[in-house]
């Protein structure tokens, strides 16, 4: 038996790297023109399937689903890390008088340099079930930190330099 339909919030649960191209149950040939099936979760009990077999070519048609399906949550993902790392690059905006965050020097870079080795180093320390999602949230936020941090220098190496830096 087949499982059903996905929905699209089944879809969002399923890991990206698990989805693949496989022949359809018909298709133990592999021929190009037969059924091919797009797949994704424990290949055992797959949390995604259906085929693509009324095409004129089936594979390329299911090769093409599974790009663009990772294409489009690559860019939901990098567009929901990058919307966080500018509402930090605003919180991170207003400073004293005289004190300016955004420039970079030397010390600066080697700050942040030690802040993302410890940051490393925490992400591969275990961590029991409990504290795994607390664990993921602080490294996320502090990279997030960095990460604004450094989109401000290079928005003032930009407006100091120009677009290409020279």
């Amino acid at each position: 038996m087949q499982p059903p339909i996905p929905t699209p919030d089944q879809i969002g649960t399923v890991d990206l790297a698990s989805w693949a191209v496989v022949p359809g149950p018909s298709n133990q040939d592999k021929d190009e023109h037969g059924a091919w099936a797009v797949t994704a979760g424990d290949e055992e009990q797959y949390a995604l399937y259906f085929e693509v077999a009324d095409a004129a070519h089936p594979r390329q048609v299911a090769e093409f689903i599974v790009e663009a399906v990772r294409a489009h949550a690559t860019r939901l993902r990098l567009s929901a890390a990058f919307d966080d790392i500018l509402r930090e690059r605003e919180r991170l905006r207003p400073r004293p008088a005289g004190a300016d965050l955004y420039e970079l020097d030397r010390s600066r870079v080697v700050a942040m340099m030690a802040q993302l080795g410890k940051l490393a180093a925490e992400a591969y320390e275990p961590a029991s079930a409990s504290e795994q999602d607390a664990q993921t949230q602080r490294i996320y936020d502090e990279v997030t930190h960095l990460a604004a941090l450094a989109v401000s220098w290079l928005e003032a190496i930009h407006a100091r330099y120009g677009a290409d830096g020279a």
